[in-house]
């Protein structure tokens, strides 16, 4: 499965949520269409959004931090090895010479 497909999939889920709640919402009684229920929903769904957020923003920089480690250990890498190509080229002039 693509991230294309995965996509879709959360988009269909989200709307189709927020279709089925604008659904219900009409069904609701009158005891929860309070301006104090609406309140609160907005400062529960204030705190969700928050913490989406947060989540998304940690996963985003540890995303970043393997990419800088993985970039420094290939430039190290490449180092070694032409530190590794000098010394052999040194040897082998030496070999030549005898």
């Amino acid at each position: 499965m693509n991230s294309i497909t995965k996509s879709m999939i959360a988009f269909v889920c989200v709307f189709g949520g927020a279709l089925l709640g604008m659904l219900l919402g009409s069904h609701l009684p009158a005891d929860y269409q309070t301006p104090d229920v609406k309140q609160v929903v907005r400062l529960v769904m204030g705190l969700v959004v928050t913490t989406v957020a947060l989540a998304l923003g940690l996963l985003i920089g540890s995303a970043k931090n393997y990419y800088d480690t993985q970039n420094v250990e290939m430039a190290q890498l490449a180092g070694t090895w032409l530190e590794l190509d000098r010394i052999l080229e040194h040897y082998g002039a030496l070999v030549r010479a005898r």
